[in-house]
C-alpha cells in the first residue's frame, strides 16, 4: 500500500511493506532542496557511526534500492529510463537523518514528513480495525485462514448483493507444485438477498 503526500509542493510516495512504513531518499532530497548525492553521503555516513557504535539493529531502517527514473533529453537518450540508486527510510531512519538538517525551512519539512509518517500510521491502524471487525461480524472459528476466508465471503456477498448468515463448512487446500504454494478454498455458507 502507498500514498501520496505532498510536503512543500513535491509529492512525496510513503508505502507500506511489512507494517514498516517508508520513504525514499530521492523525495526527502527534494523536499529538502539537497542535491541526492549529499544526503546519499549523509547515509552512508549515518550507517558506517551506527556499525562504529554497535547499534546495527538500527541498520535494517535503511534499505537500500534503486527506482526508474525517465531520462529527460533528447535524441537516443530521450524517453529511455536509468536506474537510481536510493535509500527506502522508515521513520526512525529519517529522523536520524533529519537530525542534521538544521534551520527554520528544514524544522518545517521536518514536522510535515512527522505527520505524514503520523498519517500513513492511522491509516494503517484504520485498516486493521476494520479487518477486525469484519472477522468479529462473520463470526468464524479460529484457523490461520480465518481472513481468507472473511475475504471470499465479503467478494460473494458484494457480487450477489447479499448477507452472510452463516458459515456452514469449508475446506482449505494448501498445495505445494513447481516451488509455488497455491491454497485452494471451498466454502459452503448461507447468504441473505439485501
Amino acid at each position: 500500500m502507498s500514498s501520496v503526500i505532498n510536503i512543500n509542493n513535491i509529492d512525496v510516495i510513503f508505502e507500506n511493506k511489512d507494517e514498516q512504513i517508508f520513504c525514499t531518499s530521492l523525495d526527502i532530497a527534494k523536499v529538502f532542496g539537497k542535491r541526492h548525492d549529499d544526503v546519499l553521503k549523509s547515509i552512508r555516513n549515518i550507517l558506517n557511526e551506527l556499525r562504529e557504535i554497535g547499534a546495527s539493529n538500527e541498520l535494517r531502517n535503511f534499505a537500500e534500492t534503486y527506482r526508474n527514473t525517465e531520462i529527460r533529453g533528447f535524441g537516443k537518450v530521450k524517453g529511455k529510463t536509468r536506474k537510481d540508486r536510493c535509500y527506502n527510510l522508515t521513520r526512525d531512519a529519517f529522523t536520524l537523518l533529519a537530525m542534521g538538517f538544521t534551520g527554520k525551512k528544514a524544522l518545517q519539512f521536518k514536522i510535515a514528513f512527522i505527520n505524514a509518517f503520523n498519517q500513513m500510521e492511522q491509516i494503517i491502524k484504520n485498516k486493521e480495525i476494520e479487518k477486525i471487525k469484519q472477522l468479529k461480524h462473520y463470526d468464524l472459528p479460529d484457523t490461520p485462514y480465518k481472513e481468507k476466508i472473511a475475504n471470499a465471503i465479503k467478494e460473494i456477498e458484494q457480487k450477489q448483493n447479499s448477507k452472510f448468515i452463516e458459515l456452514i463448512e469449508y475446506e482449505i487446500v494448501e498445495k505445494f507444485k513447481n516451488g509455488k504454494t497455491q491454497v485452494l478454498q471451498k466454502l459452503n455458507f448461507k447468504t441473505k438477498l439485501i
